[in-house]
């Protein structure tokens, strides 16, 4: 009759696993922060085509600002959860690349328009 092994307490690896996932709600708040973040570049525009500046804060002016804030507030949380929440999952380090990265370009687009008068 075979015997089952079974593992000795110092056989298992000390490194962590890599996880896809966050495994705290910081890492989550921050996923969602992102997803807002990025996702008002796609919704705002539509939302100032439909109305035709119509409603004061659908105006073009206003728009860009407000995803502006909406994604440098993603930025920070993503980069506090990545950082003092040591959220390291893969979604997480993804979005906080995308979230800084974008905020960087946007900011220089929106501050390019208003300096250039646009």
């Amino acid at each position: 009759m075979a015997h089952a092994v079974k593992p000795t307490p110092g056989s298992q690896s000390t490194r962590p696993r890599s996880q896809t996932w966050p495994s705290a709600r910081s890492g989550w708040v921050a996923l969602v922060a992102a997803a807002v973040g990025l996702g008002s570049w796609i919704v705002l525009p539509l939302v100032s085509t439909l109305f035709h500046d119509v409603v004061p804060v659908t105006d073009t002016v206003v728009m860009p600002v407000i995803g502006l804030v909406l994604v440098t507030v993603a930025a920070i949380v993503n980069v506090v959860a990545l950082w003092a929440g040591r959220q390291r999952s893969t979604m997480n380090m993804v979005a906080t690349t995308l979230t800084v990265t974008a905020t960087l370009f946007f900011a220089f687009f929106v501050i390019g328009e208003g300096l250039g008068g646009a």
